[in-house]
């Protein structure tokens, strides 16, 4: 899915810079879009499951299967159509893209040549349901923290409180 969905953004913005591409690539392919169109294309009783209440992650990763599935029944080609049809052009890319403040916070640091990191502060909870809470600094100096249920998203929770309240 990353050479595919690569592969047609270079075809369709042959002028755009290398970081323009990442972040577009970063967003289709990324957990939550995945999530949300595998949502939308699968029913609760399409996805066999002892869970009362089945993960988000599990649509998206049903439907990963789904591409590979394809690949390996029908070849790269309907792999492809079926991602340009169903993941490439999802009414949900929109929404997503005004969401990655760790790329809006880093943009803007490198333009000012200040010094942006990230730090797990905590892990809390058994391995299958953690909390993580991530501390994002400018300059060494903490400026925001946030928890989620993974780093990634604890980051941009934490980008998202600095990049406000900083800029």
């Amino acid at each position: 899915m990353d050479f595919i969905v690569a592969k047609l953004l270079y075809l369709e913005n042959p002028n755009q810079e290398e970081g323009f591409l990442s972040q577009k690539k970063a967003i289709i392919v990324g957990r939550k879009h995945l999530n949300l169109v595998g949502k939308k294309i699968f029913l609760d009783s399409d996805i066999k499951s002892n869970l009362k209440v089945i993960p988000k992650s599990v649509y998206g990763n049903t439907l990963e299967s789904i591409i590979g599935a394809i690949y390996i029944d029908k070849g790269i080609e309907q792999a492809e159509q079926f991602i340009i049809e169903r993941i490439y052009s999802s009414e949900f890319i929109e929404e997503l893209s005004d969401t990655d403040y760790k790329s809006k916070l880093l943009k803007i640091s490198q333009k000012l040549k200040i010094k942006t990191t990230y730090k797990v502060i905590k892990r809390e909870g058994p391995s299958h349901k953690q909390e993580f809470l991530v501390a994002v600094y400018i300059e060494n100096i903490k400026k925001a923290e946030a928890k989620a249920s993974s780093i990634k998203e604890a980051e941009q929770k934490a980008a998202k409180k600095a990049y406000n309240s900083v800029f």
